[in-house]
């Protein structure tokens, strides 16, 4: 590890980073300073400026696995103020700069040839109270969790990915669905944002809200990091559950399945609601999960939760954060047993709206195969009230009449870290191909966290009317382009 500020011995004083060399083009470490003269010297940093090879290597890909570009350096920051340094050092130098946090995009939206952000350095929980936290951008979810319920009276953030294992300032960026807490009602993570500090593109620290610089908040969340980067949030809590009572059906057809979900979604106790597929040789296979959060003197209803239901539930009642972690614990053991981390995942994630979705699995789910999604991949659905919905980002559907919408993700998997060229490709094609009957056929858009490639032009056609306050956001938030350039909406990767 090399820094600005620790070093290990003689040797590491020698490899410390001093500068950037621009006619050269790279960085300059303290033993090559006497023989590159003109060399512009770096800011002093409270993190660390990390450029051995092991260091850029860990952060050239992301959870995909499927691209690899690694950065020039690695920025380890312990302060807001090295972030701001940093991208007006780069910005000068027209090197490129993008944030990092757990890496969960699958197409390598979060990579950088140039200077790359590892947020996840700022950790701190800096305030908790009865209705908000505020936090730096790399805390994880599970932590914030787990700190919010230690209080008394015990609070929760109203929404959770279903893997908590992510950082604030990661979800904020993409939108943040409620895996297995919120969503019915709650909206997204994003709309639970009171307000944020922001670097932007010129190296400027801002705080923005709905109130205060609203254009640079509404270009931020769900933004993709193209107009700042996020560095604290201000974000929401409510009164936490002790329990939470589960029931899982399961179904071989999908008409059986949509009636019973829609009739949990509007079902009275029943706070989440969310859905599983999985093609095998017989054919579709479904599963519903619903969640009702209770105290344990006052457990739900369950014969009028059940009522009328097509399937006989299987039922599980457990503690609150036993329940949020779950799908933790999962991805835990896989890391042990098949090294998740190292698998393929062409991941096909969209939005789709409430009138097409059973039309959507009729034609395009019921295509899919188990090769589709693999032995250690899943096929998801989750509905989402659109009214709840209060940002710009990210993109959802034309309003139709109904009053919800669904995220439909076919989280592909690989059987092993190298399935081959052939493999990544072929699904690379298929996610192009299902997303463009998605979108022509049932007005669906990209949830962008997964693997389909997009042009410039796909880009201005997904942002659809909202593409030009989202460019004069661009422009005047990051005028020289240098921020996360990975997703290539505003130029190339």
């Amino acid at each position: 590890m090399i820094g600005r500020r620790g070093f290990l011995g003689a040797a590491g004083a020698a490899a410390a980073v001093v500068g950037f060399d621009p006619l050269g083009g790279g960085w300059v470490t303290r033993a090559e300073a006497a023989h590159r003269p003109g060399f512009d010297r770096t800011p002093a940093l409270d993190g660390e400026l990390v450029l051995d090879r092991p260091s850029r290597e860990a952060v050239s890909t992301d959870l995909g696995n499927i691209v690899h570009h690694t950065p020039r350096a690695v920025l380890r920051p312990r302060s807001t103020r090295d972030i701001a340094a940093m991208v007006r050092f780069c910005r000068a130098r027209r090197i490129p700069v993008s944030p990092r946090g757990q890496a969960h995009t699958t197409y390598g939206q979060g990579l950088s040839g140039g200077l790359l952000v590892e947020n996840r350095h700022l950790d701190r929980v800096h305030s908790l109270g009865p209705h908000v936290a505020e936090v730096d951008a790399g805390v994880r979810w599970m932590d914030l969790a787990k700190a919010a319920y230690a209080e008394t009276p015990r609070r929760t953030p109203p929404v959770l990915t279903g893997y908590t294992g992510l950082t604030v300032g990661g979800t904020l960026s993409v939108g943040g669905i409620g895996g297995l807490v919120g969503g019915l009602d709650t909206g997204l993570q994003v709309d639970h944002v009171r307000e944020l500090e922001v670097v932007t593109g010129d190296g400027v620290v801002q705080r923005c809200s709905p109130r205060r610089a609203p254009d640079l908040f509404h270009a931020v969340l769900g933004g993709l990091g193209q107009c700042g980067i996020i560095t604290k949030a201000v974000v929401e809590l409510v009164p936490a559950p002790e329990r939470a009572r589960t029931y899982t059906l399961d179904y071989t057809d999908t008409a059986p399945f949509f009636r019973d979900l829609r009739t949990l979604l509007d079902r009275t106790g029943v706070d989440h609601v969310y859905g599983e597929f999985r093609p095998s040789g017989s054919g579709m296979g479904y599963t519903l999960h619903a969640t009702a959060f209770h105290a344990p003197e006052a457990p739900p209803d369950d014969a009028r939760i059940l009522r009328g239901l097509a399937a006989e539930p299987q039922v599980t009642d457990t503690g609150y954060l036993d329940h949020a972690f779950s799908i933790d614990r999962a991805i835990d053991a896989l890391r042990e047993t098949v090294g998740w981390d190292r698998l393929v995942k062409p991941w096909f994630d969209v939005w789709l709206p409430g009138s097409s979705v059973e039309p959507f699995f009729g034609d395009v789910v019921d295509s899919l195969t188990p090769r589709d999604i693999g032995t250690y991949g899943a096929g998801l659905i989750y509905p989402q009230r659109r009214a709840r919905t209060t940002r710009p980002f990210p993109r959802l559907p034309a309003p139709d009449d109904s009053p919800w919408v669904f995220v439909v993700d076919v989280n592909t998997v690989s059987e092993t870290p190298e399935p081959g060229a052939a493999y990544t490709e072929a699904m690379l094609a298929r996610n192009e191909r299902l997303y463009a009957r998605t979108r022509d056929r049932y007005g669906g858009t990209l949830y962008p966290i997964g693997s389909v490639p997009f042009t410039r032009r796909d880009w201005r056609a997904h942002y659809g009317d909202a593409w030009p306050a989202f460019q004069a956001a661009k422009r005047r938030y990051d005028p020289a382009g240098v921020l996360t350039p990975g997703p290539g909406i505003f130029g190339r990767r």
